[in-house]
């Protein structure tokens, strides 16, 4: 073939490879084009090899193993594949490997720019508080600082937002104040910054200053009321929003249905059903779990097994929701049925499954059923059992009167013992008037906390009842020399 000839052919199957795989939908798709490319010497043509990458990297039907090995196989890559790479892994589950590619960047003395910065300050955002980073947001923002791109909106919005997530409000207010025309998104990072620092006045007063607010701002808002239990502000604000004509999201709704369901206020939540249902919204399995929760919490069981029935959709919480609700309304019965379906419909279990029968065996008064459901979920099922396991299984055995074996158990748990499953044992004490196991009890609970009152109290009240009177007196005695107090609100009575 001639030069110029092949020239063309090559150009015009550069052109159609670049396009396929701009379109591509499936990575059995691209791997096919990627094959294509490797016969014909094109995969290291500039646009082909940024075309598939980028599928690969940041397509939500991509592979982002695959997108690494191309990276790997490029002998000096650019700006832009080391961007397309950062920002794919700032959506993954391994966001750390953005700042790990970062450095290899800088390293390799390859220039960032301000879409760098923007994907890096998101991996950031998701990463943990507690995580070992290599690079840390404050050391981000000063590189962003020095390279010049600080100026960029977007990045200072990311700036604000990797602050906001962590309720730096000072560092998030400062980016802010230097933003030349701060937009929305600005806004709303500036109201999650005091939202997540539990400023909910300064927050409720940057929302109100905002000159234009969207979906997040008006979540944001309304999810921390809820979120603090000031359930008519977060309804409230809820309906302004509707009034507002803004279309609330997944997360505006189940705070929505988390403030019904804390303030007991189950008119309201009929009428947010009955928005959910009107608006499209109930096909979302989360939605329908909160409902359910909140139904039971408001004692309308009827409806919550309403809408329990009629979910097409049933996730893990969706059965755990409803054998809650049963075992706390009391309805052993229908807990250990739902239990029954769930293991025959092949649904994994988990720990919150088993607490929630323990729970309904408690109520039911089946102790040793409950003990081997215990046992059972530990070789059968392999579940951990954690502290609230054990402390349910406690009360299951104080009430039952079975008090030296609630102490062994506890004195034999493989995690550390805390005050409030020795107080759920001290208050069976008191129920059965066991001055001797009180006493026990109550020494283990000034091992954790010499200083709370409130169990000398209680165990002068077990002293008492049982005509022990000079034990009592000592015992107030005992509270005064050590300088305990009692806690304003502390109890275990009716423990």
């Amino acid at each position: 073939m001639p030069l110029l000839g092949q020239q063309q052919w090559q150009a015009s199957l550069s052109f159609s490879l670049a396009y396929m795989a701009q379109n591509c939908l499936s990575m059995t798709h691209l791997k096919q084009i990627h094959g294509r490319a490797v016969v014909t010497d094109l995969h290291h043509h500039a646009i082909v090899l940024a075309k598939m990458f980028r599928f690969a990297a940041i397509s939500p039907a991509g592979d982002l193993s695959y997108a690494h090995r191309l990276f790997d196989q490029m002998p000096r890559p650019n700006t832009f594949f080391y961007n397309t790479l950062i920002r794919g892994y700032s959506k993954s589950s391994s966001p750390s490997e953005s700042v790990v590619l970062f450095n290899q960047m800088r390293l390799n003395c390859v220039d960032p720019d301000e879409f760098t910065f923007t994907f890096l300050l998101k991996s950031r955002s998701r990463m943990k508080i507690d995580a070992a980073p290599i690079v840390g947001s404050d050391e981000i923002h000063g590189i962003a600082l020095k390279f010049g791109f600080c100026a960029h909106l977007f990045v200072q919005n990311a700036l604000i937002h990797i602050y906001g997530a962590r309720g730096i409000t000072v560092a998030a207010r400062r980016v802010f104040d230097e933003a030349v025309a701060p937009d929305v998104v600005s806004w709303s990072g500036l109201v999650i910054a005091h939202v997540r620092a539990g400023e909910l006045e300064f927050a409720r007063q940057v929302f109100d200053e905002m000159p234009e607010r969207d979906v997040v701002s008006w979540t944001a808002m309304i999810s921390a009321y809820s979120q603090a239990k000031y359930s008519r502000e977060a309804l409230d604000l809820f309906w302004e929003m509707n009034r507002e004509g803004v279309m609330p999201d997944e997360v505006t709704m189940v705070s929505v249905i988390s403030a019904c369901a804390d303030s007991a206020d189950v008119e309201t939540g009929i009428c947010i059903h009955r928005y959910i249902d009107e608006n499209g919204f109930l096909w979302m399995v989360s939605l329908c779990n909160a409902l359910i929760d909140m139904y039971a919490k408001c004692g309308c069981m009827d409806r919550a097994w309403q809408l329990f029935n009629k979910m097409s959709r049933k996730s893990l919480v969706t059965w755990n929701s409803m054998i809650s609700a049963c075992a706390n309304h009391g309805n052993a019965d229908d807990a250990f049925g739902l239990f029954e379906c769930m293991t025959a419909a092949g649904v994994a279990l988990d720990g919150v499954t088993f607490l929630a029968l323990l729970v309904a065996y408690t109520h039911k008064g089946l102790v040793d059923e409950g003990l081997k459901l215990f046992e059972r979920m530990q070789t059968d099922y392999r579940i951990e059992a954690r502290i609230e396991h054990y402390g349910c299984v406690v009360d299951m055995l104080g009430k039952a009167g079975r008090l030296e074996e609630a102490y062994r158990l506890i004195s034999s748990m493989p995690i550390p013992g805390n005050d409030v499953v020795w107080g759920t044992l001290l208050a069976a004490c008191r129920t059965y008037g066991d001055a001797d196991m009180g006493e026990r009890v109550v020494n283990r609970l000034l091992e954790l906390k010499p200083d709370e009152g409130g169990y000398y109290i209680l165990l002068r009240d077990i002293y008492v009842a049982a005509g022990r009177t000079m034990e009592a007196n000592a015992t107030r005695q005992s509270m005064k020399v050590n300088g305990a107090s009692k806690t304003p609100g502390c109890s275990w009575v009716g423990a």
